[in-house]
Formats: C-alpha cells, sequence, structure tokens
C-alpha cells in the first residue's frame, strides 16, 4: 500500500492507516497483569507514541511475541485510530496488530519519507567544513578534517538516543552549534585572549565518540553496546590517539582535555582551562536549548509542563 498519510496530518479521533517507521517498541504491562506494546513511528515531518493493545483477551505471550518480531529500522502498515492522552496525541493499535506481522519493503528511492530529520545534512556538512577551515594551524586543520572523514558517519548519525539532537544528522547539527557558540564566547571575551584554534578543533570534536556509538540499521541508527558500556567521551579519546603524530605534545594533551572535560563537573574530570570551560558552555548550550525548543514546541501557548520530556525541567510556551 501506498503511503497516504503523514504523522503531522494525525489528529484526535481520527482514523489511521498507512506506512510509518517505527524506531522503537517496548513491551508493557497492564493493571491487570496483561502486556501491551509502547512504539515510537516516525517520518519525514515527526514523531508519534503508539499503543498496541491486540484484541480484545489476547493472551499475553501473544502480544510478547508480536513485541519481539517487530524490527525498529524497518517500515510497517499502521492500522488504528488517534486519541489524545496525557495532553498528546498517540496512535491505538487494537485488531490493527494483525498487520504488523511483517514489515513493508520500501524503495531506497522513498526512504526519506519515513525519516525524520529537521536537518539539511549536506548544508551542515559544508559548514562544518568551512569553519574547520578557518583553523590557522596546519596541523590541527589536517587533524579535523582527517578525523571527520576517517570516523564514518559524522554528518548522518544523531547525537543521542533520547536526549537532544535524537535524530538523523543531529550529531553534526550539535557539533555546528557548539562550535559558533564557543567562537562567539571567545570573541566576546576581551580581558583574555583564548586560543581559538584548539576552542574550534575541540568544539567540533567534543562528541566524535559519538559517531562510532550509533550503527545503522533498516533505516535507523540505533545505539551500540559501546553507547552504555563505554560512553562516547572514552570512545572519541581513544579514536583520537591515531593522530597524536600530528601535534606537538602539549596541543595534543589540550585537545584531549577539552574533550574529557566538555560534561564540566558532571564528568570524570573538570575543564581546567578556559578554552575547555568554553567548549563545555557551549555544548552545554546547544543540548540544553535543543531540548527546551523540542519540549515546548507542542505546547499551546500560554501552557506548560513541570517536567519536560527531554529537559527534565519545567517548561512554559509564551
Amino acid at each position: 500500500m501506498p503511503k497516504n498519510q503523514s504523522i503531522t496530518d494525525i489528529t484526535d479521533g481520527c482514523d489511521v492507516n498507512s506506512l510509518f517507521l517505527l524506531e522503537e517498541i517496548g513491551i508493557r504491562t497492564k493493571r491487570d497483569d496483561g502486556r501491551y506494546l509502547y512504539a515510537t513511528l516516525a517520518d519525514s515531518t515527526g514523531r508519534i507514541s503508539c499503543k498496541i493493545w491486540g484484541l480484545p483477551a489476547q493472551p499475553a505471550p501473544e502480544i510478547e511475541a508480536v513485541g519481539r518480531s517487530l524490527k525498529p529500522g524497518e517500515v510497517y502498515r499502521i492500522r488504528g485510530f488517534a486519541k489524545v492522552f496525557n495532553g498528546e496525541c498517540e496512535i491505538n493499535i487494537n485488531d490493527g496488530i494483525a498487520d504488523l506481522a511483517a514489515p513493508v519493503t520500501i524503495p531506497a528511492a522513498e526512504h526519506g519519507d519515513f525519516v525524520y530529520s529537521p536537518v539539511d545534512i549536506k548544508e551542515t556538512a559544508k559548514q562544518i567544513q568551512e569553519l574547520a577551515g578557518t583553523i590557522r594551524s596546519g596541523e590541527l586543520k589536517l587533524l579535523v578534517s582527517l578525523a571527520l572523514m576517517d570516523v564514518g558517519g559524522f554528518y548522518e548519525k544523531p547525537a543521542a538516543r533520547k536526549r537532544h539532537h535524537n535524530y538523523a544528522g543531529g550529531l553534526a547539527e550539535h557539533s555546528l552549534e557548539t562550535a559558533r557558540i564557543a567562537v562567539a564566547m571567545a570573541e566576546a571575551q576581551k580581558s583574555y585572549r583564548l586560543n581559538r584554534d584548539i576552542l574550534l578543533a575541540g568544539a567540533i570534536l567534543h562528541d566524535i565518540g559519538k559517531a562510532l556509538s550509533f550503527e545503522r540499521q533498516g533505516l535507523l541508527f540505533v545505539a551500540r553496546p559501546e553507547y552504555d558500556l563505554i560512553g562516547h567521551i572514552p570512545l572519541g579519546v581513544a579514536f583520537l590517539t591515531r593522530y597524536k603524530e600530528f601535534l606537538d605534545d602539549a596541543t595534543y594533551l589540550h585537545l584531549l582535555h577539552i574533550i574529557q572535560s566538555h560534561h564540566g563537573d558532571h564528568g570524570d574530570v573538570a575543564p581546567r582551562t578556559p578554552e575547555a570551560w568554553a567548549v563545555h558552555l557551549a555544548d552545554l548550550a546547544s543540548a540544553t536549548l535543543r531540548e527546551m525548543a523540542d519540549d515546548t514546541a507542542g505546547l499551546a501557548p500560554g501552557e506548560g509542563k513541570w517536567r519536560g520530556e527531554k529537559s527534565k525541567r519545567p517548561v512554559y510556551r509564551i
């Protein structure tokens, strides 16, 4: 069947019968100890939650079997109805559970219709490369260029599984924002001259370990075990050891320190140089503003929440 509905078309009470990408699936327990499935669906226009209840009195083992058979990254026919719950529109599936027996094959030319990304990936890559090109040190400029090329998927992968910039192209978008904010702070600081080259290199590469934390599964990028078991900072530091010979010892150590300390006081190593602090604060600004923007996007003017889904902070839309 053709894709005939977009997520932005779905409103309270409408019937849903179209193709969507499965991003996440989980098995949950009902109050009566039965089972239902909780999913996140996507297309190029956005994301929506979906609850798969199944048929009345359908045994829990059957619901669980469906949940285990569904594969994130694949496209499925979704047949159900939309309903607002806790202020958000979601899809509910009853007898439409039968349509989830197998994924739908999508021609490569139509893959873009199912992947949510608010980023122009090619333009973001161009802007990062242009910004990196302003690094004056030839050795540092070459290191940044090679690292971005060698790591694989830097421009296409997400920056997170759940939180900020968690969509295709999000890693590059976040890295570009962090670099621009860090440079702006350096230019605004007149009482102390920061090393722009190391600041810019550290900002662009601060999350390079995230490119090693995701792999393609169907139409999606999903987290590898390393995402949780090792973490993106150790992965990034280890990856950059291959370029040690490009820099003198002091510059190389400073670059690694910026990457290692970019989580600020919450990380294993706190920033100890002005450049490291600038990258940490720029990273925090980019991440927080993205989370707040996402949390307020679905609110009506004058509406607020005590805890945003991504920011985990009180949010309010003016």
